[in-house]
């Protein structure tokens, strides 16, 4: 028999147990109230950002232009709005095709389908209505691939933005030491423009190289070295400059921060023009900093005037030769290099801009008003006598 205290405390305990238990479930609602609200907030987040991927996609990969037009292997799609002035476009790049690649570049131009279709850009002010250019529609282009043109723009402009990108593709898939050599990822099928021959002009007067100097003397070693074709004995700095050149190169490039008798140096050079000090800050140059003279775009040129020599069927034996560089140049071109090289000097030299004259009128100009000043100077010193 239990005790008055045993019975208390079973009585304490059972009274407790019903006041504890409402308690308990009336608290575990609230709670479960409280994660389905949860979980809506975050399943509405879901949908909203979902459906801003969806737009993003639907942006990026927009359905395809209705209307096609094909001429040869290049098939261009489009809309009827610009239809007239596409296919004008795309008669003239057929041309091209023919003429300056055969049939190894219609095979890869037939790999893609251009598109030209209205579009809109920002602009200072908004948006402007432009024509958008997307190299392909069996991919994804983001819109820093797309190739904007004015929306007026005339079938000539159009033409010339497919035929950019047919020189894009006549270098895809080609061997690394020929895209190496080329570096700026086309092929020019196009004529040279009188600004691109111009520049190049410029380029070959005003850099300083000793190289380029002999280049221009006749010496075809020396334009195939800097062309990056063949390589003279000697390092980078002994065959491309001079001691005279130093400084201007120093302009460009500057010693490791590490050396700091090559820094300290090139200060002097650079600040109290110190011919010694320009020495040897070059000399201190690593081989692989030196740049090289002659920029990517007078390859350009010089690889036209290989494809020129070469005929239409010149670009497939370009790509499909092996061997090095000078090798495949030549075997494009079927003439030597010495010859080729004297062309594109020939060339180049010719395409002197305009600017570069000095004008009859304007030297008469100038030689009027130097007089008319110096007679002033003269009327203005007896009067102050």
């Amino acid at each position: 028999m239990s005790s008055p205290r045993t019975l208390i405390a079973a009585i304490a305990l059972a009274a407790a147990t019903a006041v504890v238990s409402p308690l308990t479930a009336q608290s575990v609602r609230p709670n479960t109230d409280s994660l389905l609200d949860r979980i809506r907030v975050l399943d509405s987040a879901v949908i909203v950002r979902g459906r801003s991927v969806d737009s993003i996609r639907r942006s990026l990969v927009r359905p395809v232009p209705p209307i096609a037009v094909r001429r040869g292997a290049l098939e261009v799609r489009t809309v009827a709005a610009v239809e007239s002035r596409v296919r004008v476009a795309v008669d003239s790049v057929a041309g091209l095709i023919e003429r300056r690649g055969g049939p190894e570049l219609a095979a890869r131009v037939a790999l893609h389908a251009p598109m030209v279709l209205p579009d809109s850009s920002r602009a200072m002010f908004g948006m402007v209505r432009v024509l958008a250019l997307v190299s392909d529609t069996a991919r994804r282009s983001a819109p820093i691939a797309r190739r904007p043109i004015p929306a007026t723009a005339t079938a000539s402009q159009i033409a010339d933005g497919l035929a950019s990108m047919v020189e894009q593709f006549a270098l895809q898939g080609v061997d690394s030491a020929l895209a190496a050599w080329v570096m700026v990822g086309r092929v020019p099928l196009r004529a040279a423009s009188a600004t691109e021959a111009g520049n190049t002009y410029i380029e070959l007067a005003t850099t300083a190289s000793a190289a380029l100097r002999r280049c221009r003397d006749g010496d075809a070693p020396s334009c195939l070295d800097v062309l990056g074709i063949d390589s003279l004995p000697g390092t980078r700095l002994e065959r491309w400059y001079a001691p005279d050149d130093y400084r201007a190169l120093l302009g460009i490039v500057a010693p490791a921060r590490e050396d700091s008798v090559a820094v300290t140096a090139w200060l002097k050079c650079r600040d109290d023009r110190d011919a010694a000090a320009c020495v040897t800050a070059a000399t201190a140059l690593p081989n692989n900093r030196i740049p090289p003279p002659l920029s990517p775009a007078a390859r350009v040129m010089f690889l036209h005037e290989v494809l020129t020599a070469g005929g239409p069927a010149a670009y497939g034996r370009l790509v499909n030769a092996s061997g090095s560089v000078r090798t495949r140049l030549e075997h494009a071109s079927r003439e030597p290099l010495d010859t080729t090289v004297r062309r594109w000097r020939d060339r180049i030299e010719r395409a002197r801009p305009d600017r570069m004259r000095l004008q009859p009128g304007f030297v008469i100009a100038s030689l009027g008003w130097t007089g008319a000043f110096l007679g002033l100077a003269v009327v203005r010193r007896r009067s102050w006598a």
